[in-house]
């Protein structure tokens, strides 16, 4: 018999044999404790799961749904002041199958990591105490309570007086770099924003500049620099007209040396409408977008079509959705823009994200994104060189744009194995 076959039949006895052992396997490690199992589900990142496990030993954290009493399913929304707005849903499984509660707290803008996760433990464990107290340890608990030093506590911003009234500014600088003997390059941005959010208007305006350098020595110890600038404002007023409606406006401005632009404007007005009321927005949206405005722009050399400058009316739909449920999550977006001057400018595309809990410990996850362009109004006339093309120093001519990812993960093994130890993980690399 060939090596290779005797190979095989070897590798489909062993995994007869683990598929004997596994079911038995599974049930022993379900029928090993009677504490509270949970899973801890946080698509939106923000969660510290070994700070979890070290501050809360009632609980046994599962790595798979499927295994839980109580399936955790935190979701973050930024607010007007920067933070965050957490949505944590707990979702009873197997004899707690009935019950579904929801918790919401607010994490304040510069918070540190440290303080965001103790509040997130701190609504875990009000979230997980109904639950833990139907279990054998239930009589382990107790309810404490700190009351406010003399403050009226109150969560509606009528009843709050705010010296800002409620605007926030951020300021932001930031510069990187590198060097080797044969290249160099380096950065500098900053960022200018005031907000004011509440839940009838939303106002915020913008400023950003950017400047990048890339140097290069060539084999013939010729030097070759290029730079990059661009910079841009707006400003953008929102009205919320009912729990599905929206309309607002938007002015912005700038210039990009990338796309030709020595100085370019944009006006729109647009109107949304969301399937679901915005109160559900941490776990499901669905909405429609619809824009029209107008657009100027001033080359820094003569375009394709022979022009220095332009203004031309645009108009744009969008319809976009999210869902965040226990299954997993599915995003995506459709968006249509037009210049209304020739009906052959425009730009379609499609961008996507599923990430799906396939069956116990296997998870699947695809992202993907498509555009057909036709709306590169801004192309200089020329080719572009082939320094041009290798640094990317400007938009170059296409038809279309694509991309994409598949990944899956397969994790077995135990269940309840939640034990933390850091030790010489430096520092997590």
């Amino acid at each position: 018999m060939p090596p290779h076959r005797s190979f095989f039949r070897r590798l489909r006895a062993v995994a007869a044999a683990l598929a004997l052992l596994l079911p038995a396997a599974l049930l022993a490690q379900d029928q090993s404790n009677g504490r509270l199992r949970v899973f801890l589900d946080c698509p939106t990142g923000g969660c510290d799961r070994n700070f979890f496990v070290t501050e809360m030993p009632f609980a046994l954290w599962t790595q798979d749904r499927l295994d839980a009493d109580v399936h955790v399913l935190v979701t973050g929304l930024g607010t007007g002041a920067g933070g965050t707005e957490f949505t944590i849903g707990f979702i009873g499984r197997r004899t707690f199958a009935a019950r579904i509660d929801t918790l919401v707290t607010f994490i304040a803008p510069n918070s540190t990591e440290d303080m965001r996760r103790r509040e997130l433990a701190r609504v875990l464990r009000i979230g997980l105490l109904p639950f833990a107290m139907q279990t054998a340890e239930a009589s382990r608990f107790s309810v404490a309570y700190t009351a406010p030093a003399g403050e009226v506590v109150t969560s509606a911003l009528s009843g709050v007086r705010d010296p800002w009234d409620f605007w926030v500014y951020r300021l932001r600088v930031n510069g990187s770099g590198n060097a080797e003997s044969r290249s160099s390059n380096y950065e500098v941005n900053g960022s200018i924003n005031a907000s004011r959010v509440t839940e009838d208007w939303k106002l915020s305006f913008n400023a950003y500049d950017e400047y990048r350098a890339n140097s290069f020595t060539l084999s013939d110890s010729t030097e070759r620099s290029y730079i990059l600038r661009s910079m841009d404002a707006s400003a953008r007023i929102v009205r919320s007209i009912s729990d599905h409606w929206s309309i607002g406006t938007r002015l912005s401005g700038g210039m990009s040396e990338f796309r030709n632009q020595d100085a370019s404007a944009a006006l729109d007005i647009s109107a949304e409408y969301n399937v679901f009321p915005w109160r559900d927005a941490t776990s499901r949206q669905l909405i429609a977008l619809a824009a029209i405005g107008m657009r100027y722009y001033d080359y820094g050399e003569e375009t394709i079509f022979g022009l220095q400058s332009e203004q031309r009316p645009v108009a744009r739909l969008i319809a976009a959705g999210e869902s965040r449920q226990q299954w997993g999550t599915l995003d995506g977006s459709l968006r249509y823009t037009r210049f209304l001057h020739d009906n052959d400018t425009y730009n379609l595309s499609f961008n996507g994200r599923a990430q799906f809990r396939i069956s116990r410990g296997v998870s699947l996850e695809i992202r993907g994104e498509a555009a057909k362009v036709r709306d590169q109004l801004y192309l200089p006339r020329g080719d572009a060189t082939d320094d041009e093309v290798l640094t990317r120093q400007r938009a170059l001519l296409t038809g279309y744009r694509y991309g994409g990812s598949v990944g899956i993960s397969f994790t077995f093994g135990s269940i309840y194995n939640t034990i933390v130890n850091p030790r010489l993980d430096d520092l997590g690399g």
